[in-house]
């Protein structure tokens, strides 16, 4: 029986495992919100709040112990000076767990983990211009003057040619006479061959 033993080991080896929470209690303190499962998020909730009570004494030996942990200057720096005077007078209590939603892949318990008390980032505010910025003006454009006409040569004019229409009679008359000539030669030939024929006989 497991009675008594509060370790979660993740599936996970001793080294493995406190990189892991390393990783997430850093997280936590620089964005003040992650998304994690319910498992982590209940066992990075004790680690990040005993951070932030050993950082409610501004000691040389709690800085030395939490930087042991953390191996991280600036945000051993941070936590002294914003995060842990932010909860000045509060024992405990210093982080929340929110539901969120189950993970889609294996159906994993998913829930925000964050600061009860959060840095409120003041976002510059914009300016509005007041003076309307000056566009640029326009010339108008000049009318043109109208330019002086020059006398041109008469030119002669070129009348197109118009095509005689051929009417079907005149069509006919020169299929009829295209014919005619066709019988004409014909008759030349056939005469000439007469012609030969009886030479060779008379000799």
């Amino acid at each position: 029986m497991r009675h008594r033993k509060l370790r979660t080991k993740f599936g996970r080896q001793q080294g493995h495992r406190k990189e892991t929470l390393r990783g997430m209690a850093k997280a936590v303190l620089i964005h003040q919100r992650i998304r994690t499962t319910r498992v982590r998020a209940k066992v990075t909730k004790r680690i990040v709040e005993r951070l932030i009570t050993a950082a409610r004494e501004d000691t040389l030996a709690t800085r030395r112990k939490i930087f042991s942990f953390l191996r991280d200057k600036a945000l051993v720096s941070k936590l002294f000076k914003e995060i842990a005077p932010r909860f000045s007078g509060i024992k405990g209590g210093y982080t929340r767990i929110i539901p969120f939603d189950f993970r889609k892949g294996d159906g994993a318990n998913m829930v925000f983990l964050e600061l009860t008390k959060k840095s409120e980032e003041v976002k510059p505010k914009k300016e509005k211009k007041t003076t309307k910025a000056q566009k640029p003006e326009l010339k108008k454009p000049e009318p043109e003057k109208p330019k002086a006409k020059v006398p041109s040569r008469a030119t002669p004019e070129i009348k197109p040619k118009v095509k005689e229409e051929r009417t079907a009679e005149d069509i006919k008359r020169e299929k009829a006479r295209d014919e005619m000539r066709k019988v004409q030669d014909k008759k030349g030939f056939l005469k000439q061959v007469k012609g030969f024929f009886r030479r060779r006989t008379n000799m």
